[in-house]
């Protein structure tokens, strides 16, 4: 039994000795400080772009005090016609200014407007009785316009079109109906109605008496004049 203590006593001993260094540098100096490990901001690793879970992205609040963008004023054209024949497609357009021209479309490929007052117009799309235009960013389609089959379409990024197209026009007014036809003349009713009229004047002048006046009875400085209704004196000038 004692032999069993003696052992463990110069064991323990043992450990001891070497856990003391006379020559350790550090001996006698506090233990270091504990260093509580914080996000620094810097990730490596396929996870660099994520934020680990305390942080979270703040969404951007819009600046209410910007003004909003002005807009030119919406330039709109108008479908009169379309033509498909194999792969070469057309539109017949009405320009702003009112002039009319015909739109190649080949290849289906966006083709800019030919016209030079209308740049940053394009032709996207010709079908049957409709096509599609593509508005400029600054001045783009905002307005439909029904009556003459204008219909906005807003893209992304801001760019807008337009599909036009044929409106229906009204149908024409009937032409008037020709004017009845007079009835045709009967000579002999008409040959009556004369007759009426000369016996009428017959009446009213029975009774008249036409006046003459002789020469011999012309006074000085006067002249006759002689009518179908009598004479009449009238001065000599």
């Amino acid at each position: 039994m004692r032999s069993i203590i003696t052992i463990l006593t110069i064991i323990f001993f043992a450990s001891n000795v070497q856990a003391f260094d006379l020559f350790n540098p550090d001996r006698g100096k506090p233990p270091p400080p504990k260093v509580n490990k914080q996000f620094t901001g810097a990730t490596t690793g396929s996870n660099s772009k994520k934020l680990p879970t305390p942080f979270i992205a703040k969404a951007i609040k819009p600046n209410l005090n910007k003004k909003p963008k002005k807009f030119l004023p919406q330039r709109n054209f108008y479908l009169k016609g379309t033509s498909i024949i194999g792969d070469k497609r057309a539109a017949i357009l009405v320009a702003p200014d009112k002039k009319e021209f015909i739109q190649y479309f080949k290849n289906n490929i966006r083709t800019p407007i030919k016209s030079e007052k209308f740049k940053g117009y394009f032709l996207l799309n010709v079908e049957a009785r409709e096509v599609e235009i593509e508005y400029p960013i600054e001045a783009p389609c905002r307005k439909d316009i029904e009556k003459y089959g204008v219909k906005c379409v807003e893209k992304n990024d801001g760019v807008t079109t337009a599909k036009l197209n044929l409106t229906q026009r009204k149908a024409l007014k009937a032409p008037k109906p020709p004017a009845s036809p007079k009835p045709p003349i009967n000579k002999a009713e008409i040959d009556k109605k004369r007759k009426k009229a000369l016996e009428k004047r017959k009446k009213i002048y029975k009774n008249f008496k036409r006046k003459v006046i002789k020469d011999e009875d012309v006074p000085p400085g006067m002249r006759v004049v002689r009518t179908p209704f009598g004479d009449r004196l009238v001065p000599i000038k």
